[in-house]
């Protein structure tokens, strides 16, 4: 499928509110749609926002619906700023927001992202190093909110979802796949999902400043095979409230409502 191609921002007026091929976004390009949505429904490969070997995107003030495999897909894309986007009935797509694990994501910046039934994450992000994602909030997700594989030297301020992963074993906000060092994160709100934050396979580094995490599946917080990870204060409960498994280096400040299982 070719892609849709657009030169600049004040040409967004004749992206169709329907494209039928994704669009594709090139470096230096600023796509401002003014709160526009977009129904992804045609787009079956890649994502509606597609951006391979680029630099200095930006893309801001949409919604995107209605199932397209992924709302954006990045790879090797850096210095990308992603604002104001949303994803709305996308329970039968792949994932959200995917910065691909083929390439560099360094230089991200995020705000004002939002995910209510999506099919897979919410947002993952792949080897980014700098990086800053202000605020995710993920309902009704197949898989995380936010999960990040291999990056580090970043900030996330506020991980906010609903519903994570009812039937596997992500978590609300989730390290992965060798993630960190110097990875600081504001707080993270769970309700109701597998688990609210969960670091694994080799993570480090990570610092959870404040959890608010109720009704996990299988646990309120879940560090395993990872170091130097903290969470500093706040309140975890589920199946089982708090564990720490393998690793070193590793702690949970928040109230837990007893022993630490391992």
């Amino acid at each position: 499928m070719a892609a849709f191609s657009v030169a600049a921002s004040a040409q967004t007026s004749s992206i169709p509110d329907r494209p039928t091929a994704p669009i594709r976004v090139t470096s230096g390009m600023v796509l401002d749609f003014g709160g526009r949505t977009l129904d992804g429904s045609a787009i079956t490969g890649d994502g509606l926002f597609r951006c391979f070997n680029a630099d200095r995107i930006t893309i801001r003030n949409v919604t995107v619906t209605n199932n397209p495999r992924y709302a954006f897909l990045g790879r090797n894309c850096t210095n990308a700023t992603i604002t104001n986007f949303r994803m709305t009935n996308m329970s039968g797509s792949t994932g959200g927001i995917r910065f691909d694990i083929d390439g560099d994501s360094s230089g991200l910046r995020m705000s004002g992202i939002r995910g209510d039934n999506v099919g897979g994450h919410a947002v993952e992000v792949w080897n980014a190093n700098g990086f800053n994602i202000a605020d995710v909030t993920a309902n009704n997700t197949g898989s995380s909110a936010l999960l990040l594989n291999n990056s580090r030297n970043g900030t996330v301020g506020t991980v906010t979802g609903t519903n994570n992963s009812p039937s596997a074993g992500y978590a609300t906000f989730r390290v992965a796949n060798g993630n960190g060092p110097n990875v600081t994160v504001s707080r993270v709100v769970s309700r109701n999902s597998a688990r609210g934050f969960f670091s694994v396979s080799n993570s480090s580094g990570t610092t959870v400043n404040a959890v608010d995490i109720q009704g996990a599946r299988i646990e309120g917080i879940y560090i395993q095979d990872s170091t130097n990870t903290r969470v500093v204060s706040g309140s975890a409960r589920g199946a089982v409230n708090c564990r720490i498994r393998g690793g070193s280096g590793n702690s949970i400040g928040a109230n837990c409502g007893g022993s630490i299982a391992n």
